[in-house]
C-alpha cells in the first residue's frame, strides 16, 4: 500500500496539468445547449503525453452536464487565434468559420471520473507536429429550464515529457447523426447499425494493425443494448465489445481485458439496439438527448489517421423502409409520386399516418439490409475515394454464434478464424457480457458525433427543439431533400 501511494506520488510530481474550463450561462427557455470554446495547446517546446484527463465540475452544475468532448482543431490559423481569445459561444452554427475539429483527444460524460491511459501508450501534444488549437465542446441538458444557471466546468489534463510507447488515438464507429435514423414508436427492439467499411480501414490501418485496448458507449434515453462487432473476410469474429444491459444513465468507459487487434480490410459494426415502448411518435437520429445517436469510440494504437468512421442509411434505404418507390421532383413540401396509392401524400403525412404496428417488420428488414452511405473523416477532412459511395451491408459466410460456457471453459474458435489471424490478435468466444470482453475501469463514456466542421457530415443545431421529434421532419427532413430535387442517392 505504502509503495503504491509513493508511485502515485511520484507520477504527480512528473506530470504537469491543463484544465480547459467555460464561463457560460443557460440562456432562458432552451432545454439543450452546445458550446464550443477554442483554446491553444499548452505552451511546450518538445514532445508530451497526455496519461490522464479528469473532469472539473462546479458545485452543482453536475446535473446539467451531459458530456464534454475536446477536439482537435485544424484550419486558418488566424480565425482560430482570434476564437481562442474569447469565451466559446454556441456551436456550429451557420456563420461561424469552417474549422476542422474532426479528432477527439478527450471526453467526458455521465457516470465517469476520468480515465487514466495504459502505462504502454498516451495522447500525444506535439508542438511541432501535432495541432496547436482543440475545441471543448459542452453539451449542457435543462429539462426543467432553470433559470439564471452559470458553469465554470471543464477538463483537466495530466501529460508528461517521459514519452510512453505508444501514441494512442480515438477512433468513433457508428450512425452519423441525422434525420435518416429512425426509430420507430411502440417497439421493445429496434436495432440501429452504424458501418465502419473495409475501404476506410483498408486505406488507413497499417498491415501490422491497431489495438483497441478500450472502448466507449453511446446511445441516449433509448438504447437497451450496444456491441461492436468486427468482420474480416468474411468471417464475424467474436465482437470487441458487448453489453446487453446498457444503461443511458451510467455511460461508463470500458477498457478490455486483452487488446483486440483490427487489420486494414476489417468492417466494424456499431449495433444499438432501443426500445421505444415509452414513445408515442418515431424518434430521429441527432444531437439532443431527445433524439437518438449510435456510436462506439474505440481507444486504440498507434495512432491513424482515420478518427470519425460513420455511416448513414441511404436516401432509397429510407424510402424504400416506409413504402415509398419515387418522390415528385421539385414538390415543396416533399411529396410521395409513387406508390399512387400514396400520391400526392407528403413525406411527413406517411411517417405520421405509417402504421408501425403491422409493418415494423418490414421496416426493420429494409433498413438493416438497404444500401447504406458510408462517411470517413481524418483530421483533414472525408478519406478521398470514399465520400461518392453507396455500400451493401458485407456479406458474412461464417456468422459468429454466441457460444455460453461455464467460466472455466473456453470454446475453440474455427479453422478459418485460425488462419485468418494471429493468436494474440482475437481470444476465443466469451459470453459478451463477461468480464472478459468487458473488464470495465468505472468511468467514462464519450459522445463523438458527427464531423466538427461546416462542410463535413452533417452538424447539428444547438437551438432548442420540438419536444414531439417528429416535427424536426418540416424543417430538417424536408429541406434535405428538396435540395436533392427528388432523386435519390
Amino acid at each position: 500500500m505504502r509503495l503504491n501511494s509513493q508511485l502515485k506520488e511520484l507520477n504527480a510530481r512528473l506530470t504537469e496539468r491543463l484544465s480547459i474550463t467555460l464561463q457560460v450561462r443557460l440562456p432562458k427557455g432552451q432545454d439543450t445547449l452546445l458550446w464550443c470554446r477554442v483554446v491553444r495547446m499548452p505552451n511546450i517546446d518538445h514532445k508530451h503525453h497526455v496519461v490522464k484527463y479528469e473532469p472539473v465540475i462546479q458545485p452543482g452544475s453536475h446535473d446539467y452536464l451531459h458530456h464534454m468532448t475536446l477536439y482537435e482543431c485544424r484550419g486558418d490559423q488566424a480565425q482560430l487565434e482570434s476564437a481562442a481569445k474569447t469565451s466559446g459561444s454556441v456551436c456550429y452554427q451557420p456563420n461561424q468559420p469552417s474549422f476542422q475539429c474532426n479528432t477527439i483527444a478527450a471526453i467526458w460524460s455521465l457516470g465517469s471520473e476520468g480515465f487514466n491511459y495504459p502505462p504502454e501508450a498516451g495522447y500525444a501534444l506535439d508542438p511541432h507536429a501535432g495541432p496547436r488549437y482543440y475545441m471543448l465542446e459542452t453539451h449542457y441538458m435543462n429539462p426543467q429550464m432553470d433559470a439564471f444557471i452559470s458553469d465554470s466546468s471543464g477538463l483537466r489534463l495530466h501529460y508528461t515529457d517521459k514519452l510512453r510507447t505508444h501514441d494512442a488515438g480515438i477512433l468513433s464507429v457508428g450512425i452519423d447523426p441525422n434525420w435518416r435514423h429512425i426509430i420507430p414508436p411502440g417497439q421493445s427492439e429496434v436495432v440501429s447499425e452504424g458501418h465502419c467499411i473495409s475501404d476506410c480501414t483498408g486505406h488507413t490501418i497499417p498491415n501490422s494493425g491497431i489495438n483497441i485496448f478500450a472502448v466507449i458507449m453511446h446511445t441516449h434515453q433509448l438504447g437497451r443494448k450496444v456491441r461492436l462487432r468486427q468482420i474480416r473476410s468474411g468471417e464475424e469474429l467474436p465482437p470487441i465489445a458487448s453489453d446487453t444491459n446498457y444503461d443511458p444513465s451510467y455511460q461508463e468507459y470500458r477498457k478490455l481485458q486483452k487488446p483486440v487487434r483490427v487489420y486494414p480490410g476489417d468492417h466494424l459494426v456499431a449495433e444499438c439496439t432501443y426500445s421505444s415502448k415509452s414513445r408515442q411518435a418515431i424518434t430521429l437520429g441527432g444531437l439532443t438527448t431527445r433524439e437518438e445517436t449510435c456510436l462506439v469510440s474505440t481507444l486504440y494504437y498507434p495512432r491513424i489517421e482515420l478518427s470519425l468512421c460513420y455511416s448513414l442509411p441511404s436516401l432509397p434505404t429510407v424510402l424504400q423502409s416506409l413504402g415509398i418507390q419515387k418522390l415528385m421532383q421539385g414538390s415543396s413540401p416533399v411529396k410521395i409520386q409513387e406508390p399512387q396509392k400514396l400520391s400526392g401524400m407528403t413525406l411527413e403525412e406517411r411517417l405520421l399516418s405509417y402504421d408501425w404496428e403491422t409493418s415494423f417488420q418490414s421496416f426493420q428488414e429494409a433498413t438493416r439490409s438497404g444500401t447504406f452511405k458510408p462517411l470517413c473523416w481524418t483530421n483533414k477532412g472525408a478519406l478521398p475515394g470514399t465520400d461518392s459511395l453507396e455500400v451493401h451491408y458485407p456479406r458474412i459466410l461464417r456468422p459468429y454464434e454466441e457460444v455460453n460456457l461455464p467460466c472455466s471453459k473456453k470454446p475453440l474458435r474455427n479453422k478459418l478464424s485460425m488462419l485468418l489471424s494471429e493468436d494474440e490478435d482475437i481470444g476465443a468466444p466469451v459470453d459478451p457480457d463477461s468480464d472478459e470482453t468487458n473488464a470495465v475501469e468505472r468511468g467514462q463514456l464519450v459522445r463523438s458525433k458527427v464531423s466538427r466542421s461546416s462542410d463535413g457530415p452533417t452538424g447539428g443545431s444547438s437551438s432548442d427543439r420540438s419536444s414531439v421529434p417528429f416535427l424536426l421532419i418540416s424543417s430538417a427532413v424536408l429541406v434535405a431533400i428538396v435540395g436533392h430535387h427528388g432523386t435519390f442517392r
